[in-house]
């Protein structure tokens, strides 16, 4: 990840561009309900079954916020990053997060390791929510057609902002939800990161987009 920009943009600094200043600004957008603290970061809308990180996180709720770039030109706004924050503790060290080890034995120098969109939308969730998210595109187009399903939900609720996000709760029982956000120019394939403080606890998880 490239360090030096993001803290620049955490802050609220201006990146010089040939298009001019970019300016950016942190917007929260809810707290994402861990129950097994297995965390999922994927395309929610075209991968929703997607694996969880190798690395676990302590059940709990903690704050999502987006940093959102701001350009000169035609007020354009793209989402840079979402962050998930564990502690106020400051990272001083940032490892690539990865789903399985056979991930990076096939990562060559031309590759780059993080999930795909395909949806131009990215967002987090804990692995449980995974299974509710998958039978309810299951019985939405297949048992029942005339349902409407979550990633439906999803859809109706990013219309609702611009920039686009969603804090949609999927289960009323534990409030697990699902954080939706745009991602950043749209498709492709975009990395995140787990920042550790000085005694190597994960303080922060960050996708770069």
């Amino acid at each position: 990840m490239d360090t030096i920009n993001f803290y620049k943009a955490l802050r609220g600094e201006k990146l010089s561009s040939s298009i001019g200043d970019i300016t950016f600004t942190t917007h929260y957008v809810g707290e994402l309900i861990l129950t097994s603290g297995r965390l999922v970061a994927c395309d929610p809308l075209a991968f929703p079954d997607s694996e969880a990180f190798q690395k676990s996180l302590p059940i709990g709720k903690y704050p999502v916020f987006l940093i959102v770039e701001h350009y000169p030109r035609n007020n354009d706004q793209r989402v840079a990053y979402a962050i998930i924050r564990i502690s106020e503790e400051t990272p001083v060290n940032w490892k690539l997060g990865i789903c399985s080890d056979e991930e990076l034995a096939l990562l060559t120098d031309n590759d780059t390791l993080g999930y795909p969109v395909d949806s131009g939308v990215g967002c987090f969730m804990d692995f449980d929510a995974v299974k509710i998210l998958d039978d309810s595109i299951y019985y939405a187009y297949i048992a029942n057609p005339q349902e409407e399903s979550l990633i439906d939900l999803i859809q109706d609720e990013l219309r609702n902002n611009s920039w686009k996000w969603a804090n949609i709760c999927i289960d009323k029982s534990t409030q697990l939800n699902i954080i939706a956000f745009s991602s950043g120019y749209g498709d492709g394939i975009y990395p995140t990161y787990f920042g550790y403080d000085t005694e190597d606890k994960i303080v922060n998880i960050v996708t770069e987009f």
